[in-house]
């Protein structure tokens, strides 16, 4: 089933993989509606899944996920993971989070270090800088003041088309779908943005504690989250590795890197396992 009730919401999952294989647990980035992990499976499934038994979700008020009322901060959507994974019958998994997928898959490897076979940090960063939180804040803003005076369908169309600028022209079906597919979501969007904004340095102070096999993959063109974020996170975890893709821009898993950073990934992950390097 694509469906299951794992801690109070209804989630929208995908398992690809054998059974049999090391599990690989993919946490997606945006904060807030979309299309949740599905851009991720398109491009990243086919691959990852020859090796392992990859398991793709769409986070609370993602994709095609419920938007609950609560329980957007990032210590329970941690424990969404935990669910999910428990519910899968998965007691450790690698674990990867990109960009807002980040700072979740940091959480549950701090908070469940039992489960967590190793992490891997995407183009993402620990949220501690307060610039990057006044972001959060800004958008925040924008978005309240969008619903209040513009509408919920005016709200998510102007959201939608900052951040994919092009999308309407090129893709208006799509576009169209996203619109009304999270015209409900608003709140649950709003709410995602406060939980970024809430960390604080929750995550920066304890990065220290992470005892695993840690990798970070940045572009150095990433304009969403600049690259010293993913030098940060690597200089603060000891055991960390730090790999660098020149020209590469935010979105590494789904963008003209991804095949590049799925090369890293899979070599890092053979490298755990003692197989040869790719």
């Amino acid at each position: 089933m694509p469906f299951a009730d794992i801690n109070g919401y209804r989630m929208h999952h995908t398992v690809v993989g054998s059974e049999g294989s090391p599990a690989l647990a993919l946490i997606h980035g945006g904060l807030g509606g979309g299309d949740g992990s599905k851009d991720t499976i398109n491009r990243q499934a086919a691959a990852l899944s020859a090796e392992y038994r990859c398991v793709f979700y769409d986070r609370r008020g993602c994709g095609e996920s419920d938007a609950p009322a609560d329980g957007y901060d990032i210590p329970n959507c941690a424990v969404d993971l935990r669910e999910l994974l428990a519910h899968l019958g998965i007691s450790r998994a690698h674990v990867l989070g990109s960009s807002a997928g980040g700072p979740i898959a940091t959480q549950f490897a701090l908070d469940y270090p039992e489960m967590t076979e190793s992490l891997i940090l995407v183009n993402t960063m620990s949220y501690s800088q307060e610039a990057q939180r006044e972001v959060r804040r800004q958008e925040l803003r924008r978005l309240k003041e969008r619903m209040a005076s513009e509408g919920r369908s005016a709200a998510v169309e102007r959201g939608l088309s900052d951040r994919f600028p092009q999308m309407a022209t090129d893709d208006p079906a799509r576009f169209a779908r996203i619109v009304q597919e999270n015209l409900g979501r608003l709140d649950g969007v709003a709410a995602t943005h406060q939980a970024y904004i809430d960390i604080g340095d929750s995550l920066e102070d304890r990065l220290g504690e992470l005892k695993m096999p840690v990798t970070v993959i940045h572009g150095d063109a990433d304009s969403r989250i600049p690259v010293e974020c993913g030098r940060s996170l690597h200089e603060a975890i000891s055991q960390s590795q730090l790999h660098i893709i020149p020209g590469a821009e935010h979105g590494l898993m789904t963008n003209d890197a991804a095949q590049r950073t799925q090369e890293i990934v899979l070599s890092f992950l053979s490298e755990l396992r003692g197989a040869p390097a790719r």
